[in-house]
Order: C-alpha cells, then structure tokens, then sequence
C-alpha cells in the first residue's frame, strides 16, 4: 500500500510560453516609428502658411500611424519607454531641429523630406524582414503614404 501512494505520477510540466508573432524587426521597426511620428507633429505645427494645409494633412496621417504603433506595441509587450530618447538620426526630429525651425520655418521642407525619406526606408525594412503580419501590413501602407507625401513635397 505505502509502495503504491509513492508511485503517483508526477504533475504534468507546465506549457511553454506561445511564441511571440513579433520578431526582433518588428519590435526594433515599432520602438522607432513612435518617436519619430510623435517628435515630427511639433514641427509640422510650425509650418509656413504655403505649407500649412500639407503639414495638417501629415498631423492626420501620423497621429493615424501612431494610434495603430501603439496598439501593435501594446499586443508585441513592449514598454511605452522610448528606447531612442536622446537620439541623433536621420528622420527623428530633435529639440535642436525645432529651435531651428522655431528661428527659421523655411527649413521645414528639407526636415520633412529627411522623415518621410527615412520612415519609408525603415518601413521597407520591417515589410521585408518583419514576421508579424500587422505589422508588415502597417509598414506597406506607410511605404505608399510616404511615396505619395514626397511626391507632393516635390
């Protein structure tokens, strides 16, 4: 009797973690595109007025974008922390570029061309190495953005 109580079977291992969808391309592509579409809108507020219509309708698309990052870092797990905070880099508006745009707004156009350039080079990347497929679906729709808002920057 005391032989058999010592024969129980041992409780079944827990499952593993499901995998995640996201990959290290998509995770590092999100971390990057919310800052640069939200240290871009304080720029677009100091548009010209020749500029204005065209800076608003970028203010619409990137708030757009960034409401769709952010759902997509919430479900990847990642922390609202911005890992790029401080950064130097092509198409990430820094303080220093809107001191300069505050002194000089002509300087907007060139700052713009710099982040739609950028955002869509990024965007290729994450279509072309990304796993999760919102996230690539995203980044195609902002390559066509980003193709047709240059066009119209000339």
């Amino acid at each position: 009797m005391l032989l058999l109580a010592a024969c129980t079977p041992a409780p079944a291992p827990a499952p593993p973690p499901a995998a995640s969808p996201f990959n290290a391309t998509d995770t590092a592509w999100i971390q990057l595109m919310i800052p640069m579409n939200e240290q871009l809108l304080p720029a677009l507020a100091l548009a010209p007025p020749e500029l204005a219509p065209f800076a608003a309708e970028l203010e619409v698309s990137h708030e757009r974008e960034l409401a769709q990052l952010k759902r997509l870092r919430a479900r990847a797990g990642l922390s609202d922390e911005n890992p790029h905070a401080g950064h130097e880099m092509p198409g990430l508006v820094s303080e220093a570029d809107l001191a300069g745009l505050r002194l000089d707004p002509t300087g907007l156009p060139a700052t713009l061309r710099e982040h739609l350039a950028q955002s869509a080079l990024l965007a290729r990347g994450e279509q072309d190495s990304g796993a999760d497929q919102e996230t690539r679906d995203l980044a195609a729709s902002i390559v066509t953005a980003r193709a047709a808002q240059s066009a119209r920057l000339g």
